[in-house]
Formats: C-alpha cells, sequence, structure tokens
C-alpha cells in the first residue's frame, strides 16, 4: 500500500473520531454505564495514546505522550482506577487532531522500515513492518470508534456525529 493511501485511511478516520468528539459534552464524557469498563474520554485519550505507542516504539523511537496518559489511557486502565484528572475535551481534541500530520511527516517513506522485533498481535500473526502497524492503529481506532457509538446509544443519544453546543 501506498504510504499516501494508508495516510489518507487515518486522516479519515480520525475525522470521524474528532466529529464523535464534537458531538461530546463533558459530562457525556465520563459516563461508565454498567456493564462497561470505559468511558468516551478514556476512548478518545486511548486512541492517542495508541498510535503514539504502537507506532512510534515499534521503530524504536519515543512517541509525543503527555504525562500520566499511560497511566489514564494505557492497556487494562479505567477511569474508576484514574487518581489524577484526565484531560479536558478540548484538550485531547487539540492532540488527537494534530497527529495524523505529524505521524506523516515523520514516517512518510519510511512504512516499508521493518520494526526492531515483530509486533506480535497473537501466537500466529506478527506484523513486521511499518504500514502494517499503521494499518493495524487505523483498525484500533475504528474499534474504539464503535465503543463510543455504543456509549452514547446507551445514553440515549441518536445524532451521533453532528456537533453538539457545549
Amino acid at each position: 500500500m501506498e504510504d499516501l493511501q494508508l495516510f489518507k485511511q487515518m486522516d479519515f478516520i480520525r475525522m470521524r473520531t474528532i466529529a464523535a468528539l464534537d458531538n461530546t459534552t463533558e459530562e457525556m464524557a465520563d459516563i461508565v454505564p454498567p456493564g462497561l469498563k470505559n468511558s468516551i474520554r478514556w476512548n478518545l485519550g486511548h486512541i492517542y495514546l495508541s498510535h503514539e505507542n504502537i507506532i512510534h516504539s515499534f521503530v524504536g523511537e519515543k512517541g509525543n505522550i503527555p504525562e500520566g496518559f499511560k497511566e489514564l489511557f494505557g492497556f487494562n486502565t479505567s477511569p474508576d482506577q484514574w487518581e489524577t484528572d484526565a484531560p479536558s475535551l478540548s484538550q485531547l481534541r487539540e492532540l488527537l487532531s494534530g497527529q495524523p500530520k505529524r505521524l506523516k511527516e515523520t514516517f512518510v517513506g519510511r512504512l516499508s522500515e521493518k520494526g526492531e522485533k515483530p509486533f506480535q498481535l497473537t501466537k500466529d500473526i506478527a506484523f513486521e513492518t511499518l504500514d502494517e502497524v499503521v494499518s493495524f492503529a487505523n483498525w484500533h481506532e475504528g474499534l474504539h470508534q464503535g465503543a463510543i457509538t455504543t456509549l452514547k446509544r446507551v445514553q440515549g443519544i441518536d445524532n451521533l456525529w453532528e456537533p453538539v453546543n457545549k
């Protein structure tokens, strides 16, 4: 897959994530319905953190991870464990909005690079090149968009994509 096509997909997926964020109030962002583990805010922060962790660490580079993000939004974390304040939706929006451009500037022309070691997804599936890892990160973001949609529907929100007056 050509570099630019993969980054076009990232831009489209992120545009949809930002649209979901823009249709979320601060109050809605922190609701964790019974039977679920995380909130809309957690999913948004996790999307940002995951892109930084997955893509940069694969090639042995340090991503742009704000202090406290791993504790707030890392794998197997949940808002019920938070001991510090989470970023506001406007802070998350700023981070999420700038990330695709920064990743493109950093990695365009490098997507055929092999990582320091394969990214082992399952026992039988490993990604060996950066383009495979970026494609996975895009899929992963879509997975969390689905979680955000579920969290909104459980809250009775039918208008999932239009901006709200905050």
